[in-house]
């Protein structure tokens, strides 16, 4: 994924997995909500300042609809 010229979201993936997630996942366990919640305030958040910087809705809703995760991958099948 690429909105931006010359920068794509996986060259960030050991700052979003290992500094981000971890950050979210706790801050949900410190204020006993689940953990989806506080990941969609900081998504909403990440959205709007995106928004802000000029990055349109649909681009936003195509990224989310473009974005693959590694669950989605197709497991392989043991023989």
């Amino acid at each position: 994924m690429n909105l931006y010229d010359g920068h794509r979201v996986e060259d960030h993936a050991s700052f979003l997995f290992d500094d981000v997630l971890p950050a979210v996942v706790g801050y949900a366990d410190s204020q006993g909500v689940p953990t989806g919640v506080a990941a969609f305030a900081v998504f909403l958040t990440m959205a709007g300042i995106m928004a802000i910087d000029g990055v349109g809705r649909d681009e936003i809703i195509r990224a989310i609809n473009e974005m693959r995760f590694p669950a989605d991958k197709p497991q392989e099948t043991l023989q």
